[in-house]
């Protein structure tokens, strides 16, 4: 399906972009995501002889490439014949180098955060969150911000919750998101009595989630793969430590034991311990929820850097191709 998903694209993106250029003539095409935007945003590109940009996420390069070799061969193609590959992170960008066997230029361009939305500090004390958002001032929330897929670790974090309930009686697990595995989550969860301490609360506005990153005690994201998910960025914004899965860029984000705690991909009894450490010690907890908002400043994670980053990729493909020096 995921041919048909990239043909499908194709038919409906290329009329609009068509009607879009007569109106008012482009030089560039970025596409966000090897596969399938970045294999539809090249066929275009090469239609309309303008330069192309592809942004490399994580899910293209580590999973739809091991769907088929037909996905994989595409994959290759972009990487090689895109104007510019950028990827969110070092490592993802190894990868996708590796996947060419060729020595790709491929730009590392993180992408930002918005710090000044996601700032603890500018508002409400987390006991008065935590009523604002429906829960009594004594419990403490473990977080999870994310689509409810088995691949985000979902299934685990549930798992280990499990194990630390008796010990923290106050704790309950939020989940804010949707997805297909909701129903089955739900249903885990009345299995191990716990249908009172895990809290669907669905999918919520992005300027509402600063307050459950505030109200929250700690946040939580066990997938299997990621590039540099928003989400701890987010978080970490808000001075809140994370417990995140050693896989992808996460590492270039989170500095273990500083700024949160790493956990090995697919494990129940890391986060465990993790979870114990973190809710035993709240003097610890805080530490490093503020070292991680200060790891953010210092490395100046902001979208206007971002989109300088790419202003200068679209600057220096349009250099080339009109044959420019500056």
């Amino acid at each position: 399906m995921h041919y048909w998903n990239m043909l499908f694209m194709l038919l409906a993106v290329y009329p609009v972009i068509i009607n879009i250029n007569h109106a008012g003539m482009f030089n560039v095409i970025h596409a966000y995501g090897v596969l399938p935007a970045g294999f539809v945003g090249q066929l275009i590109a090469r239609k309309l002889n303008i330069v192309s940009v592809a942004t490399a996420i994580g899910s293209d390069i580590n999973v739809l490439t091991q769907k088929s070799n037909s996905m994989l061969a595409r994959t290759k193609s972009v990487l090689v014949n895109t104007g510019q590959v950028s990827a969110v992170s070092k490592a993802l960008a190894l990868k996708a180098v590796k996947l060419t066997g060729l020595n790709c230029n491929i730009k590392v361009i993180y992408e930002g955060v918005d710090i000044g939305m996601f700032d603890a500090a500018g508002f409400m004390d987390r006991d008065q969150l935590k009523i604002k958002l429906g829960f009594s001032v004594d419990k403490r929330i473990v977080l999870f911000v994310g689509r409810l897929v088995r691949e985000k670790g979902v299934y685990e974090l549930l798992n280990a919750f499990s194990h630390i309930c008796g010990k923290y009686p106050e704790t309950v697990l939020v989940f804010v998101g949707t997805g297909r595995e909701k129903n089955n989550l739900l249903e885990l969860a009345e299995r191990k009595g716990l249908q009172e301490r895990i809290i669907f609360a669905g999918e919520k506005p992005h300027a509402e989630l600063v307050l459950w990153y505030t109200a929250s005690e700690v946040v939580v994201l066990l997938s299997y793969n990621e590039g540099v998910p928003n989400v701890l960025k987010e978080a970490m914004s808000c001075c809140r430590p994370v417990i995140a899965a050693v896989t992808g860029g996460i590492p270039e984000l989170v500095i273990d034991g500083k700024s949160g705690i790493l956990v090995k991909p697919g494990s129940v009894a890391e986060p465990v311990e993790a979870l114990v450490k973190l809710l035993g010690n709240p003097e610890l907890e805080e530490n490093m929820g503020m070292y991680a908002r200060q790891v953010l400043r210092q490395r100046n994670l902001d979208w206007k850097r971002t989109a300088e980053a790419y202003r200068q990729v679209y600057l220096m493909l349009l250099r080339g191709k009109s044959g420019l020096n500056d």
